[in-house]
């Protein structure tokens, strides 16, 4: 899956790698995070000293991409002293310790498992994480072992970004993702360039999952595609929001995160996230194999992401939502009034994460999309 969120850079990371420093402190008790850029806020850091004001310090280091976050967990694993010595002569001879902690996205979590970067996580440990509900529970658990690989501290959806002045005009708003086989569209929308995104939601429309196995089986599936394609006015993951503002499109196929980033910005932009339900992401906090971190250095900040403190500065400060939003209770209306943070209950229930197919199935999803824009 490629990389997402790769738009709008929360500028207050820049400040993750001194804010919990330590300036005194031993470089062996520092907990050491590698985590996407824009994911944890300056206030989410404060508010974590504030409930653990006498824990280890913490570096991190922001990256940028998800794609380079999994590239970072492959480096670590496959580096020895020896190999790092030939290919870093000029640095010392002994590799950097692993990182304790590390982002990753959902498109990439299973992968990692598979390739054993990563290492199991004691969820029994953490008191915050034992509410925690499918469908993030299902898909962080080993179904045959039990075992836990990951802790989901925050999700977002894909959601329907537009020009409310442009679709003034007409009697209606965007609701679901039925609307964008509107005529009144015709070559006024962009969609994501991900066959998964795309095809997913149609087979939403038909009533199928984002994860059907066999699509070519669904009669009706291609000419839906095509009369679809029809109202695209081009497919983009990375330079879908500038024709938007400039009106250029008048809706777009967004992740969350993009759209609330740029909303705050532009009060001419609306969003909604469709109401039959949509494909969820999540980031979630992964040890990496070679950490030398015990486990309970690390129980304090996965415990905290689980807080009621943690769960609004989140929503409220990087725009998206924890898993245990719908348990956590005070939440002010900043976040509860929110509709594409707070997303409806009935919408999320119908939303899933794309998770990975067997490759047959990937393979008719990439014949679809490759027949879909030959139209």
């Amino acid at each position: 899956m490629s990389s997402r969120r790769q738009f709008l850079i929360s500028t207050g990371t820049v400040a993750l790698a001194t804010m919990l420093g330590g300036c005194g402190a031993a470089r062996n008790s520092r907990l050491r995070m590698r985590v996407l850029e824009g994911s944890v806020s300056p206030q989410v850091l404060k508010a974590f000293r504030q409930a653990y004001p006498d824990q280890n310090p913490i570096k991190f280091k922001p990256v940028e991409q998800l794609t380079k976050l999994f590239a970072d967990l492959e480096e670590i694993q496959t580096t020895t002293p020896e190999n790092y010595e030939q290919r870093f002569p000029w640095q010392s001879d002994t590799p950097p310790k692993p990182p304790d902690l590390v982002t990753i996205g959902n498109g990439w979590f299973k992968e990692a498992i598979a390739a054993e970067l990563i290492r199991p996580i004691d969820i029994e440990q953490l008191e915050n994480w034992q509410s925690l509900e499918n469908p993030w529970r299902s898909f962080i658990e080993d179904p045959q072992s039990g075992e836990i690989w990951g802790i989901p501290y925050r999700w977002g959806t894909t959601l329907l970004l537009y020009r409310k002045d442009r679709l003034k005009k007409f009697d209606w708003q965007p609701a679901d993702w039925s609307d964008l086989w509107r005529e009144d569209l015709a070559g006024q929308i962009s969609l994501l360039n991900q066959s998964r995104e795309v095809i997913g939601f149609v087979l939403k429309k038909l009533g199928y999952s984002y994860n059907e196995q066999n699509p070519e089986a669904i009669a009706e599936l291609e000419g839906e595609l095509a009369t679809l394609h029809q109202n695209v006015k081009f497919y983009s993951s990375s330079n879908y929001l500038q024709p938007l503002i400039t009106g250029d499109t008048w809706l777009a196929q967004a992740w969350s995160q993009d759209a609330l980033s740029l909303m705050k910005r532009y009060p001419n932009l609306g969003a909604v996230v469709p109401k039959s339900g949509t494909a969820l992401w999540c980031d979630l906090w992964v040890q990496p194999q070679k950490s030398e971190r015990e486990f309970a250095d690390l129980k304090p900040w996965l415990e905290f992401c689980g807080s009621e403190s943690a769960i609004a500065q989140f929503a409220q400060s990087t725009f998206a939502a924890s898993p245990l939003i719908y348990q956590t209770e005070n939440l002010d209306a900043e976040v509860t009034e929110n509709s594409l943070i707070f997303v409806n209950p009935e919408t999320y229930k119908n939303s899933e994460i794309i998770e990975s197919l067997p490759p047959s199935s990937e393979a008719q999803y990439q014949n679809l999309w490759l027949q879909m824009r030959q139209v």
